[in-house]
């Protein structure tokens, strides 16, 4: 059915945590499906590209870009490359554990799924406590995605996704910043007869002094790529 995943991993500024990251993928189970992992680099300038620049291995495909356009055009740089059947992303900063991965692919195969979601916010194996405001800022624009996609997710902005490679390729994704994450989650929820679900996940929330690079100003960009999707063809 499904011989191979591609994990896309956008890396910018992440030296303390790629190579970590990378070994945990390198052994998490993938269903039994061919691995494949691909790094696309976002002209990093913390030292990230000397720790790619000595990872060697058959499984793993890594890309330089010359300048940093957003995480979004990152993703979109590593997709350009992935020849997996399933395609994964994973951020590189060890918040999301590939000990989720059985999880998130189970559905592929058992319940004919096209898009899996991993929610911080479902039944959580574990979770890190963090800051209120992100938690509030999380679930107001997930309820406006709700409504105007008339749709119940519980966690659109979750870094853990997954996709068969068909669906996420007709996207056409424009985004090049985080706002990358709404219009999927738009796009995705207007094609007709999709199947998309939620597994729950374990997150480990780093904050502002760990690297976190997403900001407040973030959320109004979430919410204004929800409305121009909702009602651009």
């Amino acid at each position: 059915m499904y011989k191979k995943l591609s994990v896309l991993i956008p890396v910018f500024n992440e030296k303390k945590t790629i190579k970590k990251c990378v070994d945990n993928i390198l052994n998490a189970d993938t269903f039994g499906m061919e691995l494949e992992i691909i790094i696309s680099d976002n002209n990093s300038n913390d030292g990230t590209v000397e720790e790619l620049k000595l990872i060697n291995h058959n499984q793993i495909k890594i890309f330089f870009k010359d300048k940093n356009t957003g995480k979004g055009a990152n993703l979109k740089n590593a997709l350009a490359h992935a020849t997996g059947d399933l395609i994964l992303f994973q951020d590189a900063d060890l918040e999301y554990s590939p000990d989720d991965y059985p999880s998130m692919l189970k559905p592929f195969f058992e319940l004919n799924a096209d898009v899996v979601y991993g929610s911080r916010f479902i039944r959580s194996k574990f979770t890190r406590i963090v800051g209120f405001p992100n938690y509030i800022a999380n679930k107001i624009f997930t309820l406006f995605a709700n409504i105007l996609y008339n749709m119940i997710f519980t966690d659109i902005a979750t870094g853990y996704k997954v996709f068969r490679s068909e669906v996420i390729k007709s996207l056409q994704i424009q985004s090049n910043g985080f706002e990358i994450e709404p219009e999927i989650t738009a796009k995705i929820s207007k094609i007709k007869k999709i199947n998309i679900y939620e597994v729950p996940i374990s997150i480990n929330s780093r904050d502002y002094d760990d690297g976190k690079k997403v900001r407040w100003w973030h959320f109004f960009i979430y919410i204004y790529t929800l409305l121009k999707w909702r009602f651009k063809k």
